[in-house]
């Protein structure tokens, strides 16, 4: 089931990128950050952490208004075509390797990662600011995100180990997670998830 699920996701990724079509869901969402955006996070060098085809991208960088912008995602086809809109974009798996900078951008993609946890860590260690965007599993339109989304409990069980302090939004069927470190967070003390 697992290898069958695996195959089409690759090539839904494969024939249409991470998005056919930017959603009136994913509209919502962007709009949804828009409002709740902490200013500390604009104006920063972004890395767009699974970039997908760059469609959000695009819109992510309206929101974020970075100082500069570099793409990532495993799929050579989607960083082509987000390449074609003008980002500068490269290939690389985060379960191998993994850039490090002042602010990290994940929209949509940890559920795709086959140790979030592990993710979560190497976001911590490698960059100052962290934002996720994440879909639920309860929600109705999770199953078109493709990968494996978790349950609300679980994103916040996942954030309170793996990035103390942060601060958690629920929208719907997303959760949106702003990290800053701070210099007592990295001598180890935790911090609390906030809703």
């Amino acid at each position: 089931m697992k290898l069958r699920h695996a195959i089409v996701e690759r090539l839904a990724y494969l024939l249409f990128g991470n998005n056919i079509v930017v959603g009136l869901h994913i509209k919502k969402q962007l709009e949804f950050l828009r409002e709740h955006i902490p200013p500390g996070f604009q104006h920063r060098k972004m890395d767009d952490l699974g970039c997908g085809d760059g469609k959000v991208t695009i819109r992510l960088k309206d929101i974020f208004l970075p100082e500069s912008l570099r793409c990532f995602d495993v799929n050579p086809g989607l960083v082509r075509r987000t390449g074609k809109k003008g980002l500068c974009a490269e290939v690389m798996n985060l379960e191998q390797d993994f850039p490090s900078g002042e602010l990290a951008v994940m929209w949509g993609s940890l559920h795709h990662l086959q140790d979030m946890a592990g993710c979560l860590d190497k976001l911590r260690q490698n960059y100052k600011m962290v934002f996720i965007r994440e879909p639920l599993k309860e929600a109705g339109v999770s199953w078109l995100e493709l990968g494996h989304p978790t349950s609300k409990g679980d994103v916040e069980s996942l954030v309170s180990k793996h990035l103390p302090g942060a601060r958690i939004l629920f929208q719907n069927n997303a959760a949106f997670i702003f990290y800053e470190s701070q210099p007592e967070q990295q001598q180890g003390n935790s911090g609390k998830v906030q809703n």
